[in-house]
């Protein structure tokens, strides 16, 4: 039986710069395209992110960022309304993430104090 293996067995006869190429291409193709949120969502984003900064708890974002969903889990220590972005403190880093970029914002249970 012929075992057929795809691109694999032309690899070996491609240059770096057309197994670029093809790696490039295939990132375009396959990413997702980002969901544009309703009117309903947005507001319940906008409180979720508001109630997360003022009772100062522990929140998940996910953000649009290079074709694919990204989650941050940390507690919003600023809201910038000039720049249009919310500080995030996670455990290893501070994000400075822009407000166009959310897409989705849970509560966890802990709080951070």
């Amino acid at each position: 039986m012929i075992k057929e293996r795809g691109t694999i067995k032309w690899t070996a006869m491609m240059l770096p710069e057309h197994i670029q190429k093809i790696k490039q291409w295939k990132r375009e193709e396959y990413a997702e395209a980002p969901r544009t949120l309703s009117e309903w969502e947005l507001e319940d984003l906008q409180q979720t992110i508001n109630q997360a900064f003022k009772q100062h708890k522990i929140v998940t974002i996910t953000t649009w960022q290079e074709a694919k969903y990204v989650q941050w889990t940390g507690a919003i220590t600023a809201l910038d309304i000039e720049l249009q972005q919310l500080v995030l403190e996670t455990l290893t880093a501070v994000k400075r993430i822009p407000f166009h970029s959310i897409y989705a914002a849970r509560l966890e249970d802990e709080s951070y104090d």
